[in-house]
């Protein structure tokens, strides 16, 4: 089905029309070229102007949605006699049908990638009482033909090799790198309680770091699976809470009372440095500086080559690093939804500019425009590009047919609509 939008914005986004010189009253039509002129103005009035094409791809409540590529995925929804579910593909920005196959395995999907070698990697947690916990199923990205299947999900690996973690909620399970013409194992390492991190580079992740609650560290080659290092990195008196995390090419610990982060290279384990920080549930590379956020909603950042404390901001909330900028949420806890953005130096912790409720459309990585939304007055949704670098907002469209659920395409937006169905917008700037 094909609709054609008009995509009329409203008033408040409408520019104004150019002035017009009133025209001479000696220039007047006769009567017979006035009526002509009335008939074919009113016949133009009746064709719509060209506009954007909005195409609607059919879905129900309970799909699961997933982008890879140039391929939107629509999963049906689960059944109540437990029948083999079937996954829809659909040409993407266009919403042309490419093919549809059935699925091996009824669960639920979150998760998809694209591979080098023609691979679509669904993956999601299996229905039970059949199911194994998560799983990954292989199929062919021209046909949807079932090329393979092995629990866990997948990670991409620098070099094209595929990894798999199929851990349970206490942290136990494996790790198993496959290859990816055919789910051939290539390396397995059965992993006890603790936990796992990875160095992504932008092939894929290199390095695997193994960490238990005895303070013992294991870095592995991801390719290979051959320990490249192991040691134990922190006393008795440290372990009854400890964190380990990656952030760039530094292993980052914290625990202890109060909070101690130290930080080691990751191929070595060579300790760098130590410091005291407010603590953190989750750390990352913030434009140059590392970043961390409490549980209570406090953001602080210290720089990486020394570990001295750079700023704190308590009431805070990370969404989103950019080089150079990091884009906050100002209320901790405000759920799903549009919130307060703002963008703040990594480096001083100032705020560089306010950019309104806004909520983030998703997008694949490495995709070069972020997009956000939030409900316009008038219904519908309004779209906007966030540009980090440069702390600013520009309103792109206004789509009258958008309900939320919205993933950044190339060249476009796809959004639930009211009816459940998801729809297809080419954006006009």
């Amino acid at each position: 089905m094909t609709l054609i939008d008009l995509g009329d914005l409203r008033d408040a986004e409408r520019p104004e029309p150019p002035a017009r010189r009133p025209r001479p009253a000696a220039n007047r039509l006769p009567g017979f070229l006035a009526v002509l002129l009335l008939a074919l103005l009113t016949l133009a009035a009746a064709t719509p102007p060209p506009g954007r094409v909005a195409v609607v791809v059919p879905a129900r409540l309970g799909v699961d949605r997933l982008v890879a590529g140039n391929l939107l995925l629509v999963v049906d929804p689960p059944s109540r006699e437990r029948t083999p579910r079937s996954m829809a593909a659909y040409r993407l920005p266009g919403g042309e049908p490419a093919w549809r196959a059935p699925l091996p395995v009824d669960g639920r999907f979150w998760g998809v990638s694209a591979r080098a070698e023609d691979l679509l990697l669904i993956s999601g947690y299996e229905v039970p009482p059949e199911g194994r916990g998560t799983v990954t199923v292989a199929l062919d990205a021209a046909t949807g033909a079932y090329r393979w299947q092995q629990p866990g999900a997948a990670l991409g690996v620098s070099g094209g090799g595929l990894l798999l973690e199929d851990f349970s909620r206490e942290g136990r399970g494996t790790l198993r790198a496959v290859d990816p013409c055919c789910g051939t194992p290539r390396w397995t390492v059965d992993v006890p309680a603790g936990e796992v991190g990875y160095r992504f580079t932008p092939a894929g992740l290199d390095r695997v770091v193994f960490s238990d609650p005895r303070g013992r560290v294991e870095v592995r080659d991801a390719v290979t699976g051959a320990v490249l290092v192991a040691a134990d990195l922190w006393s008795t008196a440290e372990r009854p809470y400890r964190s380990t995390q990656m952030v760039g090419d530094l292993l980052v610990t914290i625990g202890g009372t109060p909070p101690l982060m130290t930080a080691y290279g990751v191929d070595r384990l060579d300790r760098r440095w130590r410091a005291t920080v407010p603590d953190a549930s989750l750390v990352l590379d913030c434009g140059g500086v590392i970043c961390g956020q409490t549980r209570s909603g406090t953001l602080w950042a210290v720089d990486p080559a020394t570990g001295r404390p750079l700023w704190t901001r308590p009431g805070w909330d990370t969404m989103w690093a950019a080089p150079g900028r990091l884009v906050v949420v100002r209320a901790p806890g405000t759920g799903t939804g549009p919130a307060d953005l703002a963008v703040l130096d990594p480096v001083t912790g100032r705020v560089r500019a306010e950019l309104g409720r806004w909520e983030f459309a998703q997008q694949e990585p490495g995709h070069g425009r972020l997009l956000a939304v939030r409900p316009h007055p008038a219904g519908g949704l309004l779209v906007a590009e966030i540009d980090a670098a440069a702390a600013t907002v520009r309103v792109l469209d206004v789509l009258p047919e958008a309900s939320g659920d919205c993933h950044a395409i190339v060249g476009g937006v796809l959004c639930r609509r009211p009816d459940s169905s998801i729809g297809l917008w080419r954006l006009r700037r």
